[in-house]
């Protein structure tokens, strides 16, 4: 193959339509430092990133929880390595399940409750 095809493969169309920049973020008035930061990195690859993030810590404090014993259980079963961090996500699921079954028939309002908006 000569120089001339490869240049000619690599080169991009003239027609082509130029890359559009991201354009820069502007912080909303009344947000502070830390409020504009988080709000600038609020897309999708950085959430899919902090939730990785929230996940691994998580799994990190069960890991530790295993290894870095209760000094002072209060209860029995609560010497039980990662007693907690089952128990916390134990209480997690049976919360969701009663505000799902119970608390949301109460204030559950029709569809058109308030007419049309």
């Amino acid at each position: 193959m000569s120089d001339q095809n490869v240049n000619a493969t690599s080169a991009a169309p003239e027609n082509a339509a130029p890359e559009k920049k991201p354009e820069p973020f502007v912080c909303p008035e009344g947000l502070n430092a830390l409020g504009c930061w988080l709000e600038a990195n609020r897309t999708p690859e950085r959430m899919a990133m902090w939730r990785k993030v929230m996940f691994i810590i998580m799994g990190l404090m069960v890991v530790l929880n295993i290894f870095i014993p209760n000094l002072h259980p209060h209860f029995g079963v609560d010497r039980a390595p990662g007693f907690w961090p089952a128990f916390g996500f134990f209480v997690g699921v049976v919360m969701v399940f009663f505000v799902k079954k119970i608390v949301q028939p109460l204030i559950k309002r029709p569809e058109d409750y308030y007419g049309d908006l």
